[in-house]
């Protein structure tokens, strides 16, 4: 069944690399154009718009701090004055882990940051983007197999936030269903994105494989494909929930 989003616009927060990248390519191939957010990475962006082009859809780059809630709504209104408006899907994708830290060596003020980049985020870029959702919208947010078990070393207070972003899909999705707007979101595991390649060894790296029963790490573009499918047709009946991608690495 082909997936067909001709004429639909997307929003993909943290789309420079890695899922956020492959979603929206994966997007435009299906037809939509799709604003792309960056934080930093403007160069990588724009070879993200480049992959949109490809498609032969329309690409927008767009940078904004998230932490921020009126850069986000700066970012947001920009995105919305290059495509038009209604927005027919938002991706919150932006996120990182900033640092793998101890609870004994975390202080408030990293803490703060791993929240406000990972959750506070989320919530300011929808914020910013729910009075120009059409009726139909839909919402993929992208939380993490850190939000079933805790997190790897050093990464409580991401998982956390991540946990946060599970919780934010189901009440949003009961709060926003009477404008039959869907919320759903992913929880990827361990995933071959330049992620890992910031705050992952190659030793655990290895550890992390070993706990996977497929026995390889995930790509950004099945990721994508989650993505994919929960934006469709094909979903429509699908709100409220997190589909874990992770090789069965978690079983909930």
């Amino acid at each position: 069944m082909e997936i067909n989003l001709s004429g639909q616009r997307a929003i993909v927060t943290g789309a420079s690399t890695g899922i956020g990248r492959a979603t929206a390519i994966a997007l435009a191939e299906a037809g939509a154009d799709v604003a792309v957010h960056y934080g930093t990475s403007r160069k990588e962006a724009e070879e993200t718009a480049r992959g949109i082009e490809s498609h032969r859809r329309r690409a927008v780059i767009v940078q904004g701090d998230f932490r921020d809630p009126e850069a986000t709504v700066k970012s947001v209104e920009a995105a919305i004055a290059g495509l038009g408006a209604p927005i027919d899907i938002l991706v919150n994708n932006a996120g990182s882990l900033i640092s793998r830290t101890p609870l004994e060596q975390m202080d408030a003020e990293l803490w703060q940051e791993v929240i406000a980049l990972n959750l506070s985020s989320v919530f300011f870029a929808t914020k910013a983007a729910l009075p120009h959702l059409g009726p139909g919208a839909r919402i993929v947010n992208v939380s993490s197999i850190a939000a079933r078990h805790g997190g790897g070393p050093g990464a409580f207070a991401y998982a956390a936030a991540k946990g946060g972003v599970m919780t934010l899909t189901r009440g949003w999705a009961k709060e926003l269903a009477p404008r039959n707007i869907r919320v759903n979101a992913i929880a990827p595991g361990v995933i071959e994105t330049p992620f890992h390649d910031k705050f992952s060894t190659p030793e655990l790296l290895e550890t992390f494989r070993k706990s996977i029963p497929l026995g390889r790490l995930g790509t950004a573009d099945e990721c994508a494909g989650a993505i994919l499918y929960l934006v469709s047709p094909l979903a429509s009946y699908v709100t409220g929930q997190s589909i874990d991608i992770n090789g069965g690495q978690w079983f909930a």
